[in-house]
């Protein structure tokens, strides 16, 4: 497995001394620890570092994996689809806040009465219509939903790296998949963590 060079240099400050704190790494690359975050946590992932609390991380050394990044990036998003969570239209605003904490979830798609997609609502959409608002209780989920055609979509047939590359620019969580078809037909949604879940799950398999 080809480690980046932010990485091989995070691995290397850690090989001659640890444990460092990851504010530390930070400073000693120039760099800002919420840049260098998704790195530490991928070294964790893979069992190259651990981390402990008010200690920071220790090299603990292992075998590098060895797994085909080119593959990986352009494996399609098909088989790693998540489940949606759903609401009407008409449904209240109650009950959408019922559902993304009932499931889980960070967004919830808004459907019409033919099953199409024509909205999403987010926690920060549900936390921005609940503040100061006295007429919360008549609000319905097509009030403050984002609506189509504002959402960003994706199709089952995009490259993991395609769908990465959507995520970073728009900086969402997740997307809706599309049917390429019935661009307005739901089939499954792609989420940041789906993404790294899969890379962790690639890379344990090939341990």
């Amino acid at each position: 497995m080809d480690l980046t060079l932010r990485q091989r240099e995070i691995v290397r400050m850690l090989k001659e001394r640890s444990p460092l704190t990851g504010e530390k790494i930070a400073e000693d690359l120039k760099l800002s620890l919420p840049t260098i975050r998704p790195d530490l946590r991928f070294l964790t992932g893979i069992n190259l570092l651990t981390a402990r609390p008010k200690v920071g991380y220790t090299y603990q050394g292992g075998q590098l994996i060895n797994l085909d990044y080119e593959h990986l990036y352009d494996e399609t998003i098909a088989a790693i689809l998540l489940p949606t969570t759903e609401i009407k239209a008409d449904d209240t605003l109650q009950d959408a806040v019922g559902q993304l904490f009932l499931n889980d979830v960070g967004s919830l798609y808004v459907l019409d009465d033919q099953e199409n997609l024509v909205g999403l609502i987010s926690r920060k959409d549900l936390l921005r219509a609940s503040l100061n608002n006295s007429h919360v209780q008549s609000m319905t989920a097509s009030m403050v939903m984002t609506r189509m055609p504002n959402l960003i979509t994706a199709t089952a047939d995009m490259s993991i790296l395609e769908a990465g590359r959507l995520l970073l620019r728009h900086q969402v969580d997740s997307l809706p998949v599309v049917d390429k078809q019935a661009p307005r037909h739901v089939i499954g949604k792609i989420t940041k963590n789906r993404i790294f879940q899969h890379f962790i799950e690639s890379a344990l398999e090939n341990s």
